[in-house]
C-alpha cells in the first residue's frame, strides 16, 4: 500500500494496479488469444478491468458495458465498432459458461473472452488496494471477466446488463447453497424406500447432478424451505420452477402409488452452467400415511451422467435387465448389445421418467433402426402428462434447418402445443435423432403417432422416388423416371421440406422446357390455398438467376407488388434456378382472375424477362385490361412512333387512357385486325367500318381531352397504316408499319410521302420517303428519343440534294436499344449495332414489293392498302459506311429485284473514298466560287482552314485536289493542326502520305515540315501557348488559349477558304440559339456566320453551317452554296451505280451477261461515272450562278416563285429558312437579290417540281428523249448495253431527272415557270418546247462551246443568261403554235425544217434596226471577253425571234417561209412593232403582274403579225402589206406618230407600252 501511496499520482497508481491484471491476462489466456492481443490492446483491457474492479463489496458483482472502437479480436479484422464488457465477481464455479450462455440467449456473438482470476485486497469500503496472485494462501479470489461483442443500441444494452445481473444472482445462489442442497438430497435418499429410487438419488449425489435449487412445498402451497435458485424465484416474485397445477398433480401421483422419485422437466431453462430445461426430482414427505409435503430438487444431469452406460444408472439398469429377461436377449449377443446401445443412446434425463412400456417401445424402435436406418417418429409423454416428447430419426443427409423446422411445425400443429426445446444428436448408423419437447399444459393433445409417422415418411421418404411418382401423374412412366433421375436429387433440403415432391414435379417440367436456350426463362403462376384473395405466387425458371433489380420492376410493370422472393438452385445451379415470388395485385382485385389467364399472363411475363418484349407500363394492360401480349406490343409500337413525332404524352398517361377506355381500346384492336390480318375471313371493309364507328361512338363519351386526343392519334395511326408485317412471320423479329404520313395529324413539316416505322425490343427505326422513287442513306442514330426528328431533317436535305439524281429524297435511321458499353467491349457493341441494322433492313423489305419476271409482286400474305411500290434503295450514312454489303446480302438472299443495287457502294460498287467523288464534287463548287472572283484555285494559291483530318474521305480527298492549297489550320475531334506559312509542295506531299495510311491523325504529320510557329496540339490540353505566327492567323494578342477557344478563333480567322470535311455544325447565324442548331457537342466552339472572315465556304460535309448561317454569310458578301449542292456528288455517284446495275442486273438475270463481266464493266466505267457526276455538279453550281446573276432585278420573280411553290405544297418557307416577302423585297434598294443558299433551295425545288411534271407526262416515251436516257450512262455502256438502257426499268424517271436538271441549270429558275404562267401551259408542254428549241437551234452544242472555251466568267455567265432569255422566247413561240400535249418529236417534225431554212436566210430577212440592235449585243458580249464566234451564235437566237411562228405558218399555209418572214419583218418595221416588242422585253417588271403584262405585249407583237398574215391568205404577202398600209394610211400614221412620241420620251414605261400594244391590236385588226 505504501508503494502505491508514494506513487506519482493517479496515472501511476492505475498503471501499478493494472500490471498484475495484464500479467494474468497473458498467463491465463487460452492458446492463441495472446497472439491476437497487441501490447496496446493488453494495456487497454488491463486498465479497463482494473477501473471496473476499483470498488466492489464482497458478494456484489460489478458489471460495466461501454462502446469502443477497438481492433478486431479474431483474425486481425481491423478496426471494429465493438462493445466491451467487464464482469467483476467473487470467484466461483459456473461463471464463464453461465455468462457465455447469457450472451447467446441475447443473440450476441462473443468475439473475445478473457478470464483472469486474482486475489484482491480491498478496504472496508471495497476500494481496491492491489491485486495479488490467485494462488495466494488465504487470499480473496476475484473473477475478472472481459468480453468483446458487437455494439448494440441503448435498449439492448440495458437488457443485456439486466440478464447478466440475473445470471450472476443465479450462479451465486446455486453455489452458496450447494452444501445444504446436497444434505437435503442425502436425507431424501435415506427416506426413500424404493431401492432403485433411493439408489438413483445416491447415484446423482455422486457428481452426476449439478444441483441448482431446492424447495419444500407443503400441501397448502406454502414453502417450507428454499435453497439455491428457488430462493430467487420466491424472493423476486418470478415464475416458480413448477406450477401449482404440477405440484397438485405430483401429490396425486404419489397418492396413486407412483414411483419415487418422480422425475419431470421444468418449463424454465437453467441460467446456471447449461442452457437447458431444469430437471426436477420430487420425493414425497409423509406423515404417517399422509403426504404432507413434496421435497423438490432442481438441477441438471452432468455430461458424465448423460453418457453413463445404462447398466450403471439406477432405474435404467432395472429397465435394461427387465427387457433382457423379457425378450431373452443374450447380453453378449447381437440383440442384447443392440438393446444396450439403444438405452445408452437414448437421453437418460428424459427416458428415466418414462414408464416401462414407453421405454420399451423407444428401445425396440431404436434397435430396429440400427439394423435398417430409415425415417421414424415415436411420441412419448412424461410423468404427469405435462410434456410431449417426440423422437424423430432422420437420415443424416436429410437433416437441415428447414427440415427441422418443418417437422417441428408439423408436431406443433398436430399437438396444438407450443415448442419448449429441441436438440439434435448425430448417431453412428447414419441417422440423426431430433428430440422435440412440447408443452401440453394449455390445451395440448397427444396426436396420432401413426399419422405423424406417415407424414414424416412422406416428408423425408426417398426424394427421387417421391418426385418420380409425382411426375408420373402427367408424364409417361419412362420419361418421368428419366426426369426424376436428372433433376430430383438436385433440389436442396430446404426446398424439399417446404415444397414437396408434387411441387418439385411441376418445377421439373418447367425447368426441362427451358431446353438448351441459355438465356430463356419460363414463368408459372399459382396460388396456395391459404393465400388471401389479392395474392398469388409466381415461379421464375432460368439457367442463370435473374437479378431482383431486373425481375421486380418487370413484375411491378405488370401491376404486381413483390412481397417476398425465395431463390432455389437445382444441383447448385447446374440444372437451373427457381425464383419464387409472393405477389399482390397493386390495385387490389381478385388474383383468381389473373390465374384464369395464367397461361397468357405467364407467357407475356416470360417474354419480358427473356428480353423478347419490353419491360414498361404497357404490360399492366395484360392484367388490368385483359389484353393479350400482341395487342400490348401493338400499342407500345404505336406509342413509340407517336413519341418520335413529338407527342408529349408520357407513357403512364397513354397507358392509363387505354386502361380506362377499354371499350375503345378493343375497338381499335378490332379495327387494326380487320384492316391488316391476312387471316381475317369476313367482309374486311364492313368490319373495319363497324370498328371505326365503335371508336367514334366511344370517343363521343370520352370527357377527358387528353384521353380523346390520345385515342384519336392511335386511330389515325391505324388508319394511316398501309401495310404491316404484324401478322406475318417477319413481324416476330421486328414490326414494320408502312404509313401514309399525310393521314397522321400534327406531324412536323415536311411531310414524307410514305414512311416505314420499325419497332422491336432490340431496335427501333424509321424510313422516310419524299416520293415513290426515293433514295437516301440509313443512319445509325444515337438519338434514342427523337431520331425521327433527326431523320426528317436529313430527308429534307436529301430531297433537295437529290434534285440532281433520279430518286427524290429519302432517309432512314435506326437506334439499337441493347448496345453493350463500347468502352468495355467495342466488338460486342459493333456486333449488336450491325445485327440491329440487319433487323432494320429485313423489316423494311418485309413490307416492300418485289419485281418478279417483270411484274410487281406483293409480299406473301401481306394486306396492301396502297398500289405497287417496288422501288426501295438505301445507302450508307453515319455509322453504316461499311454496311452496304450487309444490306445487299439480305436483298440477294430475299431475291429482291434490285440485287446488289439495293445498297450502293458495296464490294461490287463504287468506292466513294477511293474515287474521291464527294470531295471532287464539292471542289467543283469551290472552283466556281473562286473563278467568279478571278482566281484559278488549281494554279493560284489559296489559304485554307479546314474541319477534319487526312484520314477522312471528304477532307482528305479534298485537300489533295489542288497543289496550290495552303492549309493553314485544321481541326478534328482529336487535334488542332496549324501551319502558318506552309510550303506548297512539301505540305501537299505530306498530306498525301497521311491520306495513304490505313489510319492517321494530325499527330502523324511530320512536324519538321510545319512552318515556324505552327504545330499539332491535342484537344485534351488545358491550354495552348500561342506563337506570334498563330496570333497573326487568328488576330489576337492573347498568349494562350484553351483548345475550344482556339478552334473558335480559327473559324473566325481571315483566309480564302473554309473547308468542311468533318462531322458537326460549327457556324450558325447570330439570330439562332445553340439549342436550335441541334448539335450540343459543339456548342462551345460554334461561331456566328457574321464573324466569318473567309471569302468562300466549301461544304464537303453535311450541316457544317446552318441554313440561316449560310444566308447571313452570303448577305455579308461571302460565297457559299449549301451542303446539298456542294456534296451531292456522293448521292449522284450512288444513283448512277444503282441505275447502271438495274440495267445490267436484268442482263445477268436473262443470261446475256455474267456476274464477273458485269463487275469488270463497272470497274472500267469508274472514270466515266465520275465524269457524269462531276458534270452534274458543275452544271448545278453554274445554274446557281446564272440564277444569282439576276440580282436585285430578279427579286420580284423569285418572290413570286416562292409563293407559287408554297401554294402548291412544294416548299415550306419556314422549314427551308426563307424570309418573308417583305424582308426579301427590302433587299432590292440595296442592290441585293436572293443569296446562293436561298437560290439553292429554289433550284432544287424547281427541279423536283419539273421532274414530277415530266414523269407524269408522256415525254419520256417520246423517241426524241431517248438521247437523254442514253446520255445518262457511260459511253462504253452506251455502246455495249444500248438495248438494256433503252428498256430500263426507270426510263421515265431518268429522262425526267436529266431533262428537268438541264432545263433549270441552263434556263435558270424563272423562265420555265414564267413561261408556264404566261402561256397558260403545263410544265410538261414547257419541257417539250425546251427539247424542240434546243434541237432546232443546236443550243446544246452552243452550251458545250461556252462551257469548254476559256473566257472571263462574267462573259460566260452573260452568254448563258442571254441564251436562256432567247430560249424562253423560242419556247413560248413553240408552246403557242403547237397543240397542247405535243411531244418533242411532233414539234421537231413540224418546225425544224422551216426554222432551218429561215436560219439560212436570216441576214437577208432582218431590218437595219434589228441589225444594229444585234450588233450592239455582239459588241457587248465581245467586250466582256466572249469569243466572237460564240457571241455570233448567241445573237443568232435573237435574230430568229419569231422564226418558230413563221415556220409553223409556212407549213400551215403551204407558203414560202422566206417570203412570209420578209412580210413579218416589214410589217413590224412599217408600224414600229419591232421597237415596241424589244422595248417591252427590256422592261424590268416591278411585280408579277407587270411582268405578265409586258410578256403579253411581247407575245402579241409577234402574234398580231402572224394573225395578220393568216388573214391575208395565199398570195404575195409583201404586196398585201403595201395594199393594207395604203388602205389604212391615216390610221397607220396616227399610230406611228404615237409611237414616235413614245420613242422620244425620256422614260419608256409599262403603261405606255401597254397602251401602244392595245392601239396596235386595234390597228392590225382592221
Amino acid at each position: 500500500m505504501a508503494d502505491i501511496e508514494s506513487g506519482t499520482g493517479a496515472e501511476a497508481k492505475a498503471t501499478l494496479l493494472a500490471e498484475p491484471v495484464r500479467a494474468a491476462l497473458v498467463h491465463g489466456a487460452l492458446p492463441g488469444e495472446p497472439d491476437a492481443l497487441e501490447t496496446a490492446a493488453l494495456d487497454r483491457v488491463a486498465h479497463f478491468l482494473t477501473e471496473v474492479a476499483s470498488q466492489r463489496q464482497p458478494g456484489q458483482p460489478v458489471v460495466k458495458i461501454e462502446s469502443s472502437e477497438v481492433k478486431g479480436a479474431q483474425h486481425n479484422r481491423g478496426r471494429m465498432h465493438l462493445m466491451q464488457i467487464a464482469v467483476i465477481n467473487d470467484d466461483m464455479p459456473f461463471l464463464v459458461d453461465s455468462i457465455a450462455n447469457c450472451f447467446s440467449a441475447c443473440g450476441l456473438v462473443i468475439h473475445r473472452l478473457l478470464h483472469p482470476v486474482l486475489c484482491a485486497e480491498r478496504d472496508a469500503k471495497g476500494v481496491l488496494g492491489r491485486f495479488q496472485p490467485a494462488d495466494l494462501p488465504g487470499g480473496r479470489r476475484e473473477s475478472l471477466i472481459y468480453i468483446e461483442t458487437d455494439r448494440v443500441n441503448a435498449k439492448q444494452r440495458a437488457a443485456l446488463e439486466k440478464a447478466l445481473t440475473t445470471t450472476l444472482d443465479h450462479v451465486r445462489a446455486a453455489v452458496s447453497d450447494w452444501k445444504r442442497m446436497q444434505d437435503a438430497l442425502t436425507a431424501d435418499a435415506e427416506r426413500v424406500t424404493d431401492d432403485e429410487g433411493s439408489a438413483l438419488l445416491r447415484w446423482l449425489l455422486s457428481r452426476n447432478l449439478t444441483q441448482t435449487g431446492y424447495e419444500l412445498r407443503r400441501r397448502d402451497g406454502s414453502v417450507g424451505q428454499s435453497l439455491g435458485i428457488c430462493t430467487l424465484t420466491t424472493k423476486q416474485g418470478g415464475e416458480p420452477l413448477l406450477s401449482e397445477a404440477t405440484i397438485a398433480a405430483a401429490f396425486e401421483w404419489f397418492e396413486e402409488g407412483g414411483r419415487t422419485p418422480l422425475v419431470v422437466k421444468s418449463n424454465q431453462a437453467s441460467r446456471v452452467h447449461r442452457n437447458s430445461l431444469i430437471d426436477m426430482f420430487i420425493i414425497p414427505v409423509r406423515e404417517g400415511k399422509t403426504i404432507s409435503a413434496l421435497s423438490i430438487h432442481a438441477g441438471m444431469w452432468t455430461s458424465a451422467a448423460l453418457a453413463s452406460p445404462p447398466d450403471k444408472v439406477p432405474v435404467l439398469r432395472a429397465a435394461l435387465s427387465s427387457l433382457m429377461d423379457k425378450f431373452r436377449f443374450d447380453p453378449s449377443g447381437h440383440a442384447g448389445k443392440a438393446l444396450f446401445h439403444a438405452l445408452t443412446t437414448l437421453p437418460h434425463d428424459i427416458v428415466i421418467s418414462f414408464d416401462r412400456t414407453t421405454l420399451e417401445r423407444l428401445a425396440l424402435t431404436l434397435m430396429s433402426l440400427s439394423d435398417r436406418p430409415r425415417p421414424r417418429l415415436v411420441l412419448a409423454t412424461a410423468a404427469l402428462a405435462r410434456h410431449l416428447y417426440a423422437f424423430v430419426w432422420l437420415p443424416r443427409d436429410d437433416v437441415s434447418t428447414a427440415r427441422r423446422v418443418a417437422i417441428q411445425n408439423m408436431l406443433v400443429d398436430a399437438a396444438n402445443a407450443p415448442l419448449l426445446s429441441w436438440s439434435i444428436a448425430m448417431e453412428e448408423n447414419g441417422l440423426a435423432l431430433l428430440r422435440v419437447t412440447l408443452d401440453l399444459r394449455s390445451g395440448g393433445v397427444v396426436p396420432d403417432e401413426a399419422l405423424l409417422d406417415s407424414q414424416l415418411k412422406h416428408m423425408v421418404r426417398g426424394w427421387v422416388p417421391a418426385v418420380e411418382a409425382a411426375l408420373a401423374d402427367f408424364e409417361e412412366a419412362g420419361r418421368a423416371a428419366a426426369l426424376a433421375e436428372k433433376y430430383a436429387a438436385g433440389f436442396p433440403p430446404n426446398y424439399r421440406n417446404g415444397a414437396g415432391p408434387e411441387e418439385a414435379a411441376l418445377d421439373i417440367v418447367e425447368l426441362h422446357a427451358l431446353a438448351g436456350e441459355e438465356d430463356e426463362k419460363r414463368i408459372r403462376l399459382y396460388r396456395n390455398g391459404d393465400d388471401s384473395a389479392d395474392r398469388l405466387r409466381l415461379k421464375l425458371y432460368s439457367h442463370a438467376p435473374v437479378a431482383l433489380s431486373d425481375a421486380v420492376p418487370a413484375l411491378e410493370n405488370f401491376g404486381f407488388k413483390a412481397i417476398e422472393e425465395l431463390p432455389t438452385m437445382i444441383e447448385r445451379g447446374k440444372l437451373g434456378h427457381i425464383q419464387r415470388f409472393l405477389l399482390a395485385l397493386r390495385n387490389g382485385g381478385s388474383a383468381q382472375a389473373v390465374l384464369d389467364r395464367s397461361d397468357r399472363v405467364g407467357h407475356s411475363l416470360a417474354n419480358v424477362i427473356n428480353g423478347e418484349a419490353e419491360d414498361d407500363r404497357f404490360n399492366e394492360l395484360i392484367v388490368s385490361a385483359e389484353l393479350d401480349h400482341q395487342a400490348v406490343v401493338l400499342f407500345r409500337a404505336i406509342y413509340r412512333y407517336l413519341r418520335q413525332t413529338g407527342m408529349l404524352y408520357a407513357m403512364a398517361t397513354f397507358v392509363d387512357t387505354l386502361r380506362r377506355e377499354q371499350t375503345i381500346t378493343r375497338a381499335l384492336i378490332d379495327l387494326f385486325v380487320a384492316r391488316h390480318d391476312p387471316a381475317f375471313s369476313g367482309d374486311r371493309d364492313s368490319a373495319a367500318s363497324a370498328a371505326d364507328q365503335a371508336v367514334t361512338a366511344g370517343l363521343d363519351a370520352v370527357s377527358a381531352i387528353d384521353d380523346d386526343r390520345i385515342l384519336r392519334l392511335v386511330r389515325a395511326f391505324v388508319q394511316a397504316t398501309l401495310r404491316t408485317n404484324f401478322f406475318l412471320p417477319a413481324g416476330r423479329e421486328a414490326l414494320a408499319f408502312k404509313l401514309d404520313s399525310a393521314k397522321i395529324p400534327g406531324l412536323p413539316a415536311p411531310l414524307p410521302w410514305r414512311e416505314i416505322w420499325v419497332y422491336s425490343p432490340r431496335v427501333e427505326g424509321i424510313h422516310l420517303r419524299a416520293g415513290p422513287v426515293a433514295r437516301g442513306g440509313l443512319r445509325w442514330s444515337d438519338r434514342r428519343d427523337d431520331f425521327r426528328t433527326e431523320i426528317l431533317g436529313l430527308m429534307k436535305a436529301q430531297r433537295v440534294k437529290n434534285a440532281v439524281i433520279v430518286p427524290t429524297g429519302a432517309k432512314g435511321g435506326f437506334y439499337p436499344k441493347q448496345l453493350p458499353d463500347p468502352a468495355t467491349n467495342r466488338d460486342a457493341w459493333l456486333a449488336e449495332g450491325t445485327e440491329s441494322y440487319r433487323i432494320f433492313i429485313r423489316a423494311l423489305l418485309s413490307v416492300t414489293d418485289n419485281i418478279v419476271a417483270g411484274k410487281v409482286k406483293h409480299p406473301a400474305q401481306l394486306v396492301v392498302h396502297d398500289g405497287d411500290d417496288p422501288y426501295f434503295v438505301v445507302a450508307a450514312d453515319k455509322g453504316t459506311a461499311t454496311f452496304s454489303d450487309i444490306a445487299n446480302s439480305i436483298a440477294l438472299e430475299r431475291k429482291f429485284w434490285l440485287g446488289d443495287a439495293f445498297a450502293s457502294g458495296g464490294s461490287n460498287g463504287y468506292d466513294h473514298k477511293a474515287m474521291g467523288i464527294t470531295a471532287r464534287g464539292a471542289w467543283v463548287s469551290v472552283q466556281r466560287h473562286f473563278a467568279e472572283m478571278g482566281t484559278d484555285v488549281q494554279s493560284e494559291s489559296i489559304r485554307v482552314i479546314g474541319c477534319g483530318d487526312m484520314s477522312g474521305d471528304v477532307f482528305g480527298n479534298g485537300m489533295l485536289l489542288s497543289k496550290a492549297i495552303k492549309l493553314v489550320a485544321a481541326f478534328d475531334h482529336r487535334h488542332i493542326f496549324i501551319d502558318p506559312d506552309p510550303d506548297l509542295a512539301k505540305s501537299w506531299a505530306e498530306r498525301s502520305r497521311l491520306f495513304a495510311l490505313p489510319r492517321s491523325s494530325w499527330d502523324d504529320y511530320d512536324t519538321s515540315l510545319i512552318s515556324k510557329g505552327g504545330g499539332v496540339f491535342p484537344r485534351t490540353l488545358k491550354s495552348i501557348t500561342l506563337t506570334p505566327e498563330m496570333q497573326a492567323i487568328i488576330g489576337t494578342q492573347d498568349t494562350d488559349m484553351e483548345p475550344v477557344a482556339l478552334i473558335s478563333a480559327l473559324l473566325r480567322a481571315q483566309a480564302d477558304l473554309l473547308w468542311f470535311g468533318g462531322i458537326g455544325t460549327y457556324v450558325k447565324a447570330a439570330s439562332q440559339s445553340h439549342s436550335e442548331v441541334g448539335d450540343p457537342a459543339n456548342d462551345r466552339l460554334r461561331i456566328n456566320a457574321e464573324d466569318l472572315r473567309v471569302r468562300v465556304v466549301g461544304e464537303g460535309a453535311n450541316l457544317g453551317v446552318t441554313q440561316a448561317g449560310r444566308i447571313a454569310f452570303s448577305l455579308g458578301g461571302g460565297r457559299i452554296n449549301t451542303d446539298f449542292i456542294d456534296n451531292s456528288a456522293g448521292v449522284d455517284c450512288s444513283d448512277n451505280e444503282v441505275n447502271i446495275k438495274i440495267a445490267l442486273n436484268r442482263e445477268m438475270l436473262e443470261g446475256r451477261l455474267s456476274f464477273e463481266d458485269r463487275n469488270a464493266l463497272l470497274t472500267r466505267m469508274t472514270d466515266d461515272v465520275a465524269h457524269l457526276v462531276l458534270e452534274d455538279n458543275r452544271l448545278q453550281a453554274l445554274g446557281l450562278s446564272i440564277a444569282e446573276s439576276a440580282g436585285a432585278a430578279g427579286l420580284p420573280g423569285y418572290v413570286h416563285l416562292i409563293e407559287r411553290f408554297e401554294a402548291s405544297g412544294k416548299l415550306d418557307r419556314a422549314v427551308e429558312g426563307l424570309a418573308s416577302n417583305d424582308q426579301l423585297l427590302r433587299r432590292a434598294p440595296d442592290g441585293r437579290g436572293l443569296t446562293r443558299p436561298e437560290l439553292a433551295v429554289l433550284l432544287s425545288t424547281a427541279k423536283l417540281t419539273l421532274q414530277d411534271a415530266i414523269e407524269h407526262s408522256n415525254i419520256a416515251s417520246d423517241p426524241a428523249t431517248t438521247t437523254d436516257l442514253i446520255a445518262a450512262f457511260p459511253p462504253e455502256m452506251q455502246q455495249s448495253q444500248h438495248d438494256a438502257i433503252v428498256s430500263h426499268q426507270l426510263r421515265g424517271e431518268i429522262i425526267a431527272t436529266k431533262l428537268a436538271n438541264r432545263i433549270v441549270n441552263r434556263l435558270g429558275l424563272i423562265h420555265p415557270f414564267e413561261l408556264e404562267e404566261e402561256e397558260g401551259c403545263s410544265l410538261a408542254d414547257m419541257a417539250s418546247a425546251f427539247v424542240v428549241a434546243e434541237r432546232i437551234y443546236d443550243v446544246d452544242q452552243l452550251w458545250a462551246a461556252i462551257d469548254s472555251t476559256p473566257m472571263p466568267e462574267a462573259a460566260r455567265l452573260t452568254l448563258l443568261g442571254k441564251i436562256a432569255y432567247f430560249m424562253a422566247g423560242q419556247m413560248a413561240d413553240i408552246v403557242r403554235n403547237m397543240p397542247t400535249g405535243s411531244l418533242p418529236t411532233a414539234g421537231l417534225d413540224q418546225l425544224k425544217t422551216g426554222v432551218e431554212r429561215l436560219i439560212g436566210a436570216s441576214e437577208a430577212l432582218i431590218t437595219e434596226e434589228q441589225r444594229q440592235r444585234n450588233r450592239a449585243l455582239l459588241d457587248e458580249l465581245v467586250a466582256l471577253g466572249a469569243p466572237e464566234d460564240i457571241a455570233r451564235r448567241t445573237t443568232l437566237l435573237a435574230y430568229m425571234d419569231g422564226a418558230v411562228g413563221l415556220a409553223y405558218l409556212s407549213a400551215r399555209l403551204e407558203s414560202d417561209g422566206e417570203m412570209l418572214a420578209m412580210a413579218f419583218v416589214k410589217l413590224g418595221d412599217v408600224i414600229g412593232l419591232d421597237w415596241l416588242q424589244a422595248s417591252a422585253s427590256r422592261i424590268a417588271p416591278s411585280d408579277p403582274w407587270e411582268r405578265l403584262l409586258m410578256s403579253g405585249v411581247v407575245r402579241d407583237m409577234k402574234q398580231l403579225r402572224l394573225d395578220f398574215l393568216v388573214r391575208q391568205g395565199k398570195g404575195d404577202p409583201i404586196i398585201q402589206i403595201d395594199r393594207w398600209v395604203d388602205n389604212h394610211h391615216k390610221r397607220v400614221q396616227q399610230f406611228c406618230d404615237m409611237l414616235h412620241r413614245a420613242r422620244t420620251a425620256p422614260v419608256v414605261h409599262a403603261a405606255m407600252l401597254a397602251e401602244l400594244a392595245n392601239q396596235a391590236r386595234g390597228l392590225l385588226g382592221r
